[in-house]
């Protein structure tokens, strides 16, 4: 059987670092990632017309939300301008092409708590730069799976998503990384935001299986929610994390990291994905003892290389 080229723009960040494995589990698909700048036209069209692509899986993206509110301009540079140079270069090479483009859930922003949860047919209410880049993103993305012959485009719209790799800044691993090191320092406490919102978590794995499953079922121009349909809060969260270290450890509030226009609960509907055969697989505390147990061991490795 042949391979389906298969390109991946933003392989080499923390999700990438799972679909890619993901893929050549599967045996079906010739893999190539995206190299160079998403904002050139030149270098899409180039690597476009390279690879010829069967399937296009967009993850590159800015997506630490406290850098696009400080540089709005350059978020909605890659994260729109890049999304778009994709779509038109496509549609220009006129090879049918299937695009799974990753949206956020960030884009539903603030509803009112009867909504809940979040399900896809709900009009998205933005509240950052990061987010209302991923909404205009994904109104190209719409526009061209309607009147582009060539072009078919399924979005997935992730909830937050954890796991090993993840980058320091993110809420699971900084939180992490602070309780270790007080741990290991002797001291009784961390700094915290307000830890009293929910989100919808889910192993980074299960996200993965979720594009894995939108690449093969996705109706083009649909969205479809990624998510464990289950809300915890902020501060379960940190918890469980301070139960796994054996110490008794306080939070102290830091208004630096307390964000404005943070929406209070957030939790997804994902039965639009499970009625194309995706599940869950692993529970949310297992995957916040996994991630603890590995960033222990690499803060005591590198204190015995010191």
């Amino acid at each position: 059987m042949k391979k389906k080229q298969t390109l991946v723009t933003g392989a080499s960040g923390f999700v990438g670092s799972y679909l890619l494995p993901a893929l050549q589990s599967q045996g079906s698909y010739e893999i190539h990632c995206f190299q160079g700048d998403i904002r050139s036209r030149e270098t899409v069209e180039d690597q476009l017309q390279k690879v010829q692509p069967d399937i296009l899986i967009h993850l590159a993206a800015q997506a630490f939300v406290p850098s696009a509110i400080a540089n709005p301009w350059e978020t909605e540079e890659i994260n729109v301008r890049g999304t778009l140079n994709l779509l038109e270069i496509l549609h220009r090479i006129q090879k049918p092409c299937k695009m799974l483009y990753i949206s956020s859930a960030d884009v539903y922003g603030k509803q009112n708590m009867d909504v809940l949860p979040l399900d896809e047919r709900l009009l998205p209410k933005p509240v950052n730069p990061y987010a209302g880049s991923k909404l205009a993103a994904e109104s190209f993305c719409r526009q061209y799976s309607e009147y582009s012959p060539s072009v078919s485009v399924v979005i997935a719209r992730p909830f937050n998503h954890i796991g090993i790799g993840q980058r320091k800044e993110f809420v699971i691993p900084n939180f992490c990384s602070q309780i270790i090191e007080a741990k290991h320092a002797g001291k009784k406490e961390i700094s915290v935001g307000d830890l009293a919102p929910t989100r919808d978590f889910s192993h980074v794995k299960d996200i993965v299986d979720g594009y894995l499953t939108l690449i093969e079922k996705g109706e083009s121009g649909e969205i479809y929610n990624i998510c464990s349909g289950e809300e915890r809060s902020i501060r379960y969260m940190v918890e469980e994390l301070v139960k796994f270290s054996g110490e008794k450890i306080k939070f102290l509030v830091d208004d630096n990291r307390v964000r404005a226009s943070e929406t209070s609960r957030v939790y997804g509907n994902n039965q639009k994905l499970k009625s194309l055969g995706w599940e869950t697989k692993h529970s949310l505390s297992e995957t916040l003892k996994e991630i603890y147990d590995y960033l222990e061991s690499e803060f005591l490795k590198s204190k015995q290389t010191v």
